[in-house]
């Protein structure tokens, strides 16, 4: 079984971007608001979330607020084209694995991606 991640961005063609460059190795979902995230995280809790940072409505950090909520927290990668250190170190501060700034190189994500899950797979496992 595939490790689900889901992609939030109101750009459609920045998160169906990266539904094609990773379904092949996950289960992508894609979302184009916080609510819209927020209703598919409950339906399918995420393994990973990539999420912008800047959208209408709330932003990417009510996203990864409502992520870190879940029984299994996801790794959760934050993506913005204005990130500023104060915003990447509040994102962290908050429980980002990562903060990367668009437009994003997609090896770089693949690479967070593993080494998150990863690492989330071995905390889970030490605890039970």
């Amino acid at each position: 079984m595939k490790p689900t991640v889901l992609i939030v961005d109101d750009e459609k063609h920045s998160r169906e971007g990266l539904r094609a460059a990773f379904e092949d190795k996950y289960e992508c979902f894609v979302a184009k608001d916080a609510v819209e995230a927020a209703r598919l995280m409950q339906d399918v809790p995420p393994d990973a979330v990539l999420t912008d940072l800047r959208m209408a409505g709330e932003d990417g950090m009510a996203v990864l607020e409502r992520a870190l909520k879940l029984p299994q927290q996801p790794v959760c990668i934050m993506m913005t084209a204005y990130g500023d250190v104060d915003t990447a170190v509040q994102a962290m501060s908050r429980g980002a694995y990562w903060f990367l700034q668009k437009p994003v190189d997609l090896r770089q994500v693949e690479l967070l991606l593993a080494r998150g899950l990863k690492a989330r797979s071995t905390e889970r496992r030490s605890r039970s």
